[in-house]
C-alpha cells in the first residue's frame, strides 16, 4: 500500500489546489510503478501552522509565503515574451526615459542593421543602439516611421513585420518606402539581440536612401 505524504504551510493551499496535489502525485507514482498501485495508494497533503515551520534558521509564515508567491507570479506574468511586451518594447525607445528603457533592452545588447551604407552594421551595446536611433531620427529629420504589419512568437524569439518609411532631412524628394523583419531574441523580459531583414528589392533601396 504505497503512501505519499507533502507537507505545506495552513492556508497556503485551497481545497481545489489539495485535490489537485493528490491527483498529480496519484498519477506520478502510477507512471512510474504502473497502474495496478493506483486502488492501493494514498497520497496525504499535511498542513504545518503559521510559524511552526523554518528554513535556513528563519520561520516561514503563511502571509510571507502568500505575498512572495504573489509577487513572484506578477514579475513572471509581466516578463512574459508577448506581442504586447514586443509593442511595448519599442514604444518606450521614443520616451526618452532611460529607466523604462532598461525594462525591456538589456544593456549588453547587440543590434545588427543590414545593407552597406553609414548606418549598416553591428551596434553593440545599449548606449550605441540608443546613439544609432538618434542619428535615423537627425538623418530623417524625425520623419522615419515604421507602421506595424504582424508579431510572431516562438520561445526565446520574435519577429516584427513592419512597413518603413521616411524621408531624408532637408531633402523631401529622396524617400524610404520598404518591408522590414526584425527578428529580437529575449532574456528575462529584455531583448539581448536584434537583427533586421530587408524584402525583396528593399535592400537597394535602403543603401540608396542611406547613402
Amino acid at each position: 500500500m504505497p503512501v505519499i505524504r507533502v507537507t505545506i504551510l495552513e492556508g497556503f493551499a485551497s481545497l481545489q489546489q489539495k485535490g489537485e496535489i493528490v491527483q498529480h502525485l496519484s498519477d506520478g507514482l502510477a507512471s512510474v510503478l504502473g497502474e495496478i498501485v493506483r486502488p492501493y495508494t494514498y497520497a496525504l497533503v499535511d498542513e504545518v501552522q503559521s510559524g511552526a515551520w523554518g528554513v535556513q534558521g528563519g520561520v516561514l509564515m503563511t502571509e510571507e509565503m502568500m505575498r512572495s508567491g504573489i509577487a513572484t507570479s506578477e514579475r513572471q506574468r509581466s516578463l512574459r515574451l508577448t506581442e504586447d511586451r514586443v509593442r511595448q518594447a519599442y514604444n518606450v525607445l521614443g520616451s526618452g526615459d532611460r529607466q523604462r528603457i532598461e525594462e525591456y533592452w538589456a544593456e549588453d545588447m547587440a543590434w545588427l542593421v543590414p545593407g552597406n551604407n553609414q548606418i549598416s552594421g553591428w551596434k553593440r551595446g545599449l548606449n550605441e543602439f540608443l546613439s544609432f536611433m538618434d542619428k535615423v531620427a537627425y538623418l530623417t529629420d524625425n520623419s522615419f516611421q515604421m507602421s506595424w504589419e504582424r508579431v510572431l512568437i516562438t520561445g526565446e524569439y520574435s519577429a516584427d513585420i513592419r512597413h518603413n518609411t521616411g524621408h531624408r532631412a532637408g531633402n523631401e524628394n529622396k524617400r524610404l518606402d520598404i518591408d522590414v523583419v526584425h527578428v529580437l531574441r529575449w532574456r528575462e523580459g529584455r531583448v539581448v539581440e536584434g537583427r533586421g531583414a530587408i524584402f525583396g528589392d528593399g535592400t537597394a533601396q535602403f543603401d540608396e536612401f542611406w547613402s
